[in-house]
């Protein structure tokens, strides 16, 4: 069903990484969304009046809010489909975020208001009559939620998008929403207890509560969070697959938005490799990457002397030292400066946010392991977070 739905509306639609065909999915779910909503809204609307549930009401309320976050979404991938300019060298991807953002607010607002509306019905309770009509209405309006939670949902999964993915959830929420409803108009129609007001309450309560977790899922990418461990793995591996590669490090991932991704890394080569050579190598890899991940990355080339067997010797202690300290710290960029009188040990330390060692820490550690030394050192120590 969702495949033939593809077909018909989007064309081309298995090559997602188009940004043509990227636009297509997402307005093609947001008018879907936005006719089925509306449908839904007048509907539950209607059963509400009917009924007189104040549950009921906040449900079609709800529904109402989905169409106008299913707008949001077309007008979001309209504008995040915009190439960049001069104002947005890195385009308008990120305005995927936006609209996640938006849409949780929206939702959280909505349950605001179905929660005031429920109090009034907790402290003067009318009168509830619940017809077959009613479950009826609430019964399709689940299984018009379904195909719309498994259209977004897999929608979202083929084209990486988070808005829809949300949505997806969104769709999943309203339903156990749906069911709840149906549940308090069973036990009003059994028992005669009126639970309308508590039960829009509860409804109420699932409606902010999922808005607000939606809402850091749009904040997250936007504020800039750690990028996916799979994703920095087969970087680092594709680095380390060309022969004069000899090490990574400070390998930064921006992400301006799916299938925009730009990247820093700074790559260790054998100082004694010609630099023409090394340079030809790195313009190489760049374009790989762009190529075949769609990654904008940018390298950093740091000389290392592989073959100094002093600067081995210490390289080794030092590592050795800093596994003693703290197995979680490593090191990088790893040089000596010999002088008349001291000789300096420069080094970066990478320290997990999780550590509890400190630049001066680390520095006065190293110092005191080598106050024996019949040499006089000096520690050049440069702290450094993770990024990725």
């Amino acid at each position: 069903m969702l495949k033939l739905f593809k077909k018909v509306f989007i064309k081309d639609y298995q090559n997602t990484t188009s940004s043509k065909v990227r636009y297509s999915y997402g307005v093609s779910a947001g008018l879907f969304g936005v006719i089925s909503n509306i449908l839904m809204a007048i509907g539950k609307a209607v059963a509400g009046i009917l009924s007189g549930s104040i549950a009921i009401i906040g449900d079609a309320v709800n529904n109402l809010s989905d169409t106008a976050s299913s707008v949001t979404t077309v007008i979001g991938f309209k504008i995040a489909a915009k190439p960049a300019d001069k104002d947005h060298p890195y385009g308008h991807a990120r305005f995927e975020y936006v609209t996640g953002l938006i849409i949780a607010t929206v939702m959280i607002i909505v349950g605001i208001t179905v929660g005031k509306s429920a109090i009034d019905k907790i402290i003067a309770p009318t009168d509830i009559s619940i017809s077959a009509l009613t479950y009826g209405i609430l019964s399709v309006s689940v299984l018009f939620k379904l195909f719309q939670m498994f259209l977004y949902k897999d929608f979202g999964k083929s084209i990486k998008s988070e808005a829809l993915i949300a949505a997806g959830q969104d769709s999943r929420n309203d339903i156990i929403s749906t069911l709840a409803v149906i549940a308090s108009s069973i036990v009003i129609n059994t028992t005669g207890i009126n639970i309308n007001g508590y039960m829009g309450i509860a409804v109420s309560l699932f409606i902010i509560v999922s808005s607000v977790m939606l809402l850091k899922d749009s904040i997250n990418p936007l504020l800039g969070e750690k990028p996916d461990k799979a994703l920095v793995k087969s970087i680092r591996n594709k680095l380390l697959s060309y022969d004069s590669v000899r090490g990574i490090h400070d390998l930064m991932i921006h992400d301006y938005g799916v299938n925009t991704c730009f990247a820093i890394v700074h790559v260790e080569i054998d100082c004694r490799e010609d630099m023409l050579k090394a340079h030809d190598l790195i313009d190489n890899i760049e374009k790989d990457f762009l190529n075949e991940m769609g990654i904008h990355l940018v390298i950093h080339m740091d000389p290392v002397d592989t073959e100094n067997e002093e600067t081995n010797f210490h390289l080794k202690k030092c590592t050795a030292l800093l596994n003693s300290l703290d197995p979680s710290i490593s090191l990088h960029d790893f040089r000596m400066v010999p002088g008349h009188t001291h000789t300096n040990i420069i080094f970066d330390v990478e320290v997990p946010f999780e550590s509890k060692e400190t630049s001066l820490t680390i520095k006065e550690y190293f110092e005191n392991a080598y106050r024996n030394e019949s040499q006089k050192y000096f520690f050049v120590i440069e702290f450094d977070r993770p990024q990725s």
